[in-house]
């Protein structure tokens, strides 16, 4: 084969080669982007009241007395041509593991919260059904604690968009098209302020909750009814008598819901022996600081556990076969037409 129809049946390969990868990496963003399409099809609007304190923001931030009743309402709008659904509950709120005020978990308190935003609040209409371009009113019946009291109450009215039937059938579809909205709820009766306080509950060893990986588990409680912000947070833990840190963490700017336990987990990303150890948590906020220091115990079947998550494993490539073999075979045709040319201009 001559110089030229080489060179000429290399630019085709190559031309071949590209395509075929353009065509593969289109083809995968093409799926990505219908995978990542949004299914929400409803909206909310909580109707201001005129004992709000704050009227520029978009949730319920009221000014009540004791044993005062009143209702609150949130608009709902269905801008769609297809008819829905849309379940309403009314939810304490919770501190996440990952240090956010949270609104998921119904009937869920902790031993501090004296007023539940649960036990105060009723949902007059707990489904409510809307035709294609209809707008109705969801509507709550608030009555508050008979004792006055100072600092915040807090929770969250949440509106979830309910399946259709034939998407109840699909799991994937019921993990990641379920949408909801949540407007929270601020009930304060003084303005004496409320700072937010912190005791440590427990420190135990224990898979975490998202990660579920073993992690040593810090249960902080704010045990006063002031929201927390701007929370920062240092461990460190080391073997009972000894001096150096094992494990160090630092977390920046966490929040938490006034009376609630966050169980904050510190990953074990090291070999561990079973036995006794000491951490050591500083809670840093606003120039105020807490100290705790607690002793916990990594059992035997603890420690096996910890340390094969933590074993050397070999590192598994992410990168697709094909993939793999349209590089080698790129690179293969420019080593081919690197030598066509070297043989052309030493021929020359």
């Amino acid at each position: 084969m001559s110089g030229c129809s080489r060179s000429k049946m290399f630019h085709i390969l190559f031309s071949i080669g590209l395509i075929f990868l353009f065509s593969l990496w289109n083809t995968k963003a093409v799926f990505a982007q219908e995978k990542s399409k949004e299914t929400n099809s409803f909206y909310v609007h909580a109707v201001i009241p005129q004992n709000q304190v704050d009227i520029n923001k978009s949730y319920f931030d009221l000014k009540m007395l004791p044993e005062e009743e009143q209702e609150l309402q949130v608009k709902l709008v269905n801008p769609e041509d297809a008819p829905i659904s849309v379940s309403v509950s009314a939810i304490n709120a919770t501190t996440t593991e990952e240090g956010m005020i949270d609104y998921t978990l119904k009937g869920v308190k902790d031993k501090s919260l004296k007023y539940p935003f649960e036990s105060l609040i009723k949902v007059l209409e707990t489904n409510i059904s809307l035709q294609p371009y209809e707008t109705k009113i969801a509507r709550f019946h608030l009555k508050m604690p008979k004792e006055k009291y100072d600092g915040v109450i807090i929770g969250g009215l949440r509106f979830t968009k309910n399946l259709l039937e034939s998407e109840t059938k699909n799991k994937d579809v019921t993990i990641n098209q379920r949408f909801h909205y949540v407007v929270g709820v601020v009930l304060n009766e003084t303005d004496t302020s409320v700072l937010p306080d912190y005791e440590m509950d427990s420190v135990k060893v224990a898979k975490s909750k998202q990660g579920k990986k073993m992690s040593v588990i810090h249960a902080i409680r704010n045990k006063n009814a002031a929201i927390s912000k701007k929370m920062n947070l240092k461990f460190e833990i080391r073997k009972k008598g000894e001096e150096t840190p094992l494990i160090k963490l630092e977390k920046e700017a966490l929040e938490m819901a006034p009376d609630s336990v966050m169980d904050f987990p510190v990953p074990i990303k090291r070999q561990l022996q079973p036995g006794k150890y000491n951490s050591k948590t500083l809670i840093n906020q606003e120039g105020k600081k807490w100290t705790f220091e607690n002793e916990f115990e990594i059992t035997r079947e603890q420690a096996k556990q910890i340390n094969e998550e933590n074993k050397e494993t070999k590192v598994v490539s992410k990168v697709p076969i094909w993939l793999i073999l349209v590089i080698v075979l790129l690179a293969l045709l420019v080593l081919i037409q690197g030598y066509i040319l070297w043989r052309k201009k030493k021929q020359n």
